[in-house]
């Protein structure tokens, strides 16, 4: 018998079982892959899941302070018209006799020193409660843009559980056709001797296994396909899902820059409130020396009216504001918390990513082997069946 023939019988051969090994390789990466995508997605929603609840937690409390900016934006509006009926009723109970003119001077300094502080804090107070109609703004996006990324996750998680649960039947099947194609090779060096002895049946035989193999072959390439289109999905939507999470990073970015511009500036009223508006309390102690007769009387109850209601409306203002200031800083520290844990998020969504696309790539190689099967279960069939014709 040609020993070339035989020689490349052999060759064939050894290629169809060593294809068949790299088959069953390429699955059991396909399904370590895929398991370590299932991982990262697991730590992903649970840390998407704290991070939305931190996202709603400080989204109400953002809220929450700006109202309680515009209650003090109103109340120094009001501070104001109060204040002007204040200075037109020191000058009535001057004229009336009711005031000296250190008293007045005195009572007109503190009043309007009130003025030129609220004047300077209104500026701030608008900035603070434009940013805080900002940060709302971004709240709300952050949260809807969360939820659809929390959403899309679990589809993934669909997506991938079911890319794990194929390759797991790969590996199955691709270690039943490894078996049979190691099986294959060892039958194919005994050849020559079955040619050698005329043993023209367990040729056929060997023939028939060899159309099997192809066949096998052919329906591990159909199933491959099959498998690597619904790969190529899961990649895809993968890489779609990185990208929303890089947005949904710069929105937290965005936001927290906003946040900490917002507290410098809440900072500053602070100041203002603490060492200007504050030091208004003192007419308190000026009014309370004034001793009206019945001619000014009525006058010096109005003042005192209104001045103790603008005292009502300072104090209020500066506990607002102590209150803002520290929950402010609650929330920054949540909003460091926040940014901290997103670019964490966004380092698994990273490693979902690389997962996805070794199991995607792991998913090409049966599709190429099994290619190259069929061609050599072909080749080992028609080689046989010359030998057998030629016996």
């Amino acid at each position: 018998m040609n020993k070339e023939i035989i020689s490349n019988l052999n060759d064939i051969a050894e290629e169809f079982g060593q294809i068949a090994k790299k088959v069953n390789e390429s699955s059991k990466l396909r399904k370590g892959h895929s398991e370590k995508a299932i991982k990262f997605i697991n730590l992903s929603l649970e840390i998407g899941n704290v991070l939305t609840k931190d996202l709603n937690s400080v989204a109400k409390s953002n809220t929450e302070l700006r109202n309680q900016d515009t209650i003090v934006h109103n109340t120094g509006k009001v501070l104001i018209a109060n204040t002007a009926k204040q200075k037109t009723l020191i000058e009535e109970l001057k004229n009336a006799g009711g005031l000296t003119d250190e008293q007045s001077d005195g009572m007109i300094a503190k009043i309007t020193a009130l003025e030129d502080a609220i004047s300077k804090a209104k500026e701030n107070i608008q900035n603070i409660i434009e940013k805080d109609n900002i940060i709302i703004f971004l709240d709300n996006l952050l949260l809807y843009k969360k939820k659809l990324q929390q959403d899309a996750l679990q589809k993934l998680k669909k997506l991938t559980d079911k890319a794990f649960e194929d390759a797991e039947k790969a590996i199955q099947g691709s270690s039943s056709n490894l078996e049979r194609g190691l099986e294959l090779v060892s039958k194919f060096k005994t050849v020559e001797k079955m040619a050698g002895d005329g043993n023209k049946d367990d040729l056929e035989n060997l023939k028939e296994d060899a159309g099997k193999g192809w066949n096998i072959a052919v329906e591990v390439n159909k199933n491959s396909n099959s498998q690597l289109e619904f790969a190529e999905q899961v990649n895809a939507f993968t890489h779609q899902l990185h990208n929303d999470s890089l947005d949904i990073e710069k929105l937290v970015i965005e936001k927290h820059h906003v946040f900490e511009q917002n507290l410098q500036t809440i900072t500053v009223l602070t100041v203002l409130i603490s060492l200007k508006i504050m030091k208004y309390l003192e007419i308190e102690d000026a009014i309370s020396k004034i001793e009206p007769d019945n001619i000014t009387r009525q006058i010096y109850s109005d003042l005192l009216a209104h001045v103790s209601v603008a005292c009502t409306d300072v104090r209020q203002m500066a506990a607002l504001n102590y209150d803002m200031t520290d929950t402010s800083h609650l929330n920054n520290e949540i909003e460091d918390k926040t940014v901290k844990a997103t670019k964490k998020e966004l380092e698994y969504y990273d490693e979902i990513r690389k997962q996805v696309e070794l199991m995607t790539e792991a998913t090409r190689y049966p599709i190429e082997g099994s290619h190259r099967n069929i061609s050599n279960g072909k080749k080992l069939e028609e080689l046989l069946e010359g030998i057998i014709s030629g016996m």
